[in-house]
C-alpha cells in the first residue's frame, strides 16, 4: 500500500509539472478555492469580522421564521394558536413530535438555524485556518491576535448554539483541510468543542493585549454592531457565553443537576457587567426577530399559565383547578410592578399607556382578544421595548443581558449552597420590581419566598397541581430570569426550562438534524419528541403538565 501511494503521488507530481509547463494550461479562478480567496488580508479580516453578524442574523436576528418562534411557544415565552412558524403546533398539549419528514410543516424553520450556525462556524474556522495554517497576517501581531480571538469566539458560540438546539451537528476543526466535510457528532461533544473554542478565544485576547503593533483591541464597533469592546469587556462576554453553554446544554433535570456548577459560577462571576446591546440597522442587515411580538391579539400574547404565577387574587388557583375546556383568561392582580396595576380590566388598561413607563413590561390589551391554547390565552401583551419597535426596529436592542448572567450565577450559588449570595443577585431585579427582598429572609433552598398571600411567584403544587403556593428561592430565580430575559438572546426559556424539568411531558428536548442535511449526507431521517417517544421529556414537568 505504501509503494502504491508513493507511485500515485509521483504521477500526480508529474502531471502537475506537465501542466505547469503547458502554456495553454491556466488556473481556473472560478473554482471556489477558499485558500486562494482568503489569502488577501483585507478579505480575510472581512470574513472574520462579518462572522458574528452571520450568526446573529441566522439565530436571534433576521425574519421570525426559525427555531426561536417555535421554542417560545413551547415554553410560555409567547402564546399563539396560529400555524405560522409552527407556533400553534409547538404550543399544543399533549405535545406532538417534531416531524422531520420531507415536506413537513416546519421544514424551513427547522433548517434555518442549523444552516446559519454551521455556516458562521465555517466562516470563523476558515479565517482561523488561513491565519494559523496559511500564515496570512493582517498587518501586525496585535491585529492578528484580535482577529483570531474574535474568530475563535464566533466558532465557539456557533457550535455552542447548534449544540443547545440540535441533537447532533458537525464539529468544525479550523486546522483541518478546508475541503473536509466532518461527520455528525452528538450535542455533548459539540458543546465540549465549543467550550474549548471559547478558551482559545480568551487566550488570543491575552496575546493581543501583549502583542506589538497597531489595530489591537478594542474591537471595531461594527463587528458586534455598536460595541467597541475592550479586551476586558470581550473576555467578560466570552466567560458569560461559557457559563450559558455549560449549563444550558443539559437536556433534562438530571443532566442539569450534574453540571459543573463551580465552573458556571466562576465564569458567570467574571462575565458581563452591563447589557450587551446590538445596534440594529438596515445595511448591512442587523435585525431582531420580534415582528410577531407586536402583532397583538393573535400572533402574540403573554401565556396565562406563566404570568398567572404573579397573581395574588386567587384567580390563578381557580384557573389551575378548572378542567382544561373550562380554563379561561383572568385578571392578574399583583404587586409586581412589571404588570399594570388595577382591580379591574378597565383600570389596568388605563395603566397600560402606549409606551410602557420605566419598569413596566406587560400591558392589559385594549384590542381584540384572540384565543390560543387554553393554558395560554390571556388579556396581556409583553411590550417592554415598544419604543424600539415604534422606531422601525432600529437602534440598540439587548441580546445578552447582565440579568441573564447574574441569574445563572445565582442558580449556581443555590446549587452550591450559597443561599445569601444567590439571594443578593436575585434581589437586583426582584426588589426593583417591588417584590420583597430575599436577602436576610430566605436562608435555605426549601424556604418559601416572602410576601404572604401576595408572594411572587406562586407555583402549582403536586400531586394534583390544582392550587398554588409560594415558590422557593429557585423558583424566584426562575421568575426573575423569565421576566428579565424575555425575547432576548437565543431560545433562553427553552434551553433553561428543559434542564429545570419544567417542560410539559413529551416536549422535544432537541431538534433533529434537518432532513435536508440528512439527505445530503445519505443519513436516515428521524423525528424527535412527543409523549412516550424518543427525544421527548419524560413524565410530568415541574408544574404538572
Amino acid at each position: 500500500m505504501s509503494r502504491l501511494n508513493l507511485s500515485l503521488f509521483g504521477l500526480l507530481v508529474a502531471a502537475g509539472l506537465a501542466a505547469c509547463s503547458d502554456p495553454l494550461t491556466v488556473q481556473n479562478i472560478n473554482n471556489p478555492d477558499r485558500a486562494r480567496i482568503y489569502s488577501r488580508p483585507a478579505d480575510l479580516e472581512g470574513l472574520i469580522s462579518d462572522s458574528y453578524r452571520q450568526w446573529h442574523q441566522g439565530t436571534i436576528g433576521g425574519s421570525d421564521y426559525g427555531i426561536p418562534s417555535q421554542a417560545r411557544a413551547m415554553t410560555w415565552e409567547n402564546a399563539s394558536g396560529l400555524a405560522n412558524w409552527g407556533m400553534g403546533l409547538r404550543a399544543s398539549i399533549p405535545r406532538v413530535f417534531i416531524d422531520n419528514s420531507r415536506g413537513n410543516q416546519t421544514q424551513q424553520e427547522n433548517l434555518k438555524d442549523f444552516n446559519a450556525t454551521q455556516r458562521s462556524a465555517r466562516a470563523a474556522a476558515d479565517g482561523i485556518n488561513r491565519m494559523a495554517v496559511g500564515h496570512v497576517s493582517l498587518g501586525s501581531p496585535a491585529q492578528d491576535a484580535r482577529a483570531l480571538s474574535f474568530a475563535w469566539f464566533v466558532l465557539g458560540i456557533s457550535q455552542g448554539s447548534t449544540a443547545l438546539i440540535y441533537d447532533s451537528a458537525a464539529i468544525i476543526d479550523p486546522y483541518a483541510d478546508l475541503t473536509l466535510i466532518p461527520d455528525l457528532t452528538g450535542y455533548q461533544a459539540v458543546a465540549a468543542a465549543a467550550l474549548v473554542d471559547l478558551d482559545s478565544a480568551l487566550a488570543w485576547v491575552d496575546r493581543s493585549t501583549a502583542a506589538s503593533g497597531a489595530n489591537g483591541f478594542p474591537l471595531p464597533n461594527t463587528w458586534i454592531n455598536g460595541n467597541a469592546l475592550t479586551a476586558a469587556q470581550f473576555k467578560q462576554l466570552i466567560r458569560s457565553w461559557k457559563a450559558m453553554i455549560r449549563a444550558d446544554v443539559a437536556r433534562d433535570k438530571a443532566a442539569r443537576d450534574a453540571v459543573d456548577w463551580a465552573a458556571v459560577r466562576d465564569d458567570a462571576a467574571n462575565g458581563i457587567t452591563a447589557d450587551l446591546n446590538v445596534t440594529m440597522v438596515t445595511s448591512p442587515a442587523w435585525s431582531e426577530d420580534l415582528n410577531q411580538a407586536y402583532l397583538y391579539g393573535g400572533w402574540h400574547q403573554a401565556a396565562q399559565f406563566l404570568i398567572g404565577m404573579a397573581d395574588s387574587s386567587g384567580a390563578y388557583d381557580a384557573f389551575l383547578a378548572a378542567p382544561y375546556a373550562a380554563k379561561t383568561m383572568f385578571l392578574v392582580k399583583t404587586v409586581d410592578r412589571r404588570f399594570p396595576p388595577g382591580d379591574t380590566r378597565a383600570a389596568q388598561q388605563a395603566n397600560s399607556p402606549a409606551l410602557p413607563p420605566a419598569g413596566r413590561y406587560f400591558r392589559n390589551r385594549t384590542g381584540l382578544d384572540n384565543p390560543a391554547d387554553n393554558y395560554q390565552t390571556s388579556m396581556y401583551d409583553w411590550y417592554r421595548p415598544q419604543a424600539w419597535y415604534n422606531a422601525n426596529l432600529l437602534g440598540p436592542y439587548p441580546v445578552f443581558l447582565k440579568a441573564q448572567n447574574d441569574l445563572l450565577r445565582a442558580e449556581a450559588l443555590i446549587r452550591l449552597g450559597d443561599i445569601p449570595g444567590a439571594a443578593a443577585l436575585i434581589d437586583i431585579t426582584r426588589t426593583a420590581a417591588g417584590l420583597p427582598a430575599l436577602t436576610g429572609v430566605v436562608t435555605s433552598a426549601t424556604q418559601p419566598v416572602p410576601g404572604g398571600n401576595a408572594c411572587v411567584p406562586r407555583v402549582p403544587q403536586g400531586p394534583n397541581y390544582t392550587s398554588s403556593a409560594c415558590g422557593t428561592i429557585m423558583e424566584a430565580m426562575k421568575w426573575e430570569f423569565r421576566m428579565e430575559t424575555m425575547y432576548t438572546n437565543y431560545c433562553l426559556f427553552f434551553i433553561a426550562g428543559r434542564g429545570w424539568g419544567d417542560l410539559p411531558e413529551g416536549t422535544a428536548v432537541s431538534w433533529p438534524v434537518p432532513y435536508q442535511e440528512l439527505d445530503t449526507r445519505n443519513h436516515p431521517i428521524y423525528n424527535l419528541g412527543g409523549v412516550g417517544r424518543t427525544g421527548g421529556s419524560v413524565g410530568k414537568g415541574t408544574y404538572g403538565l
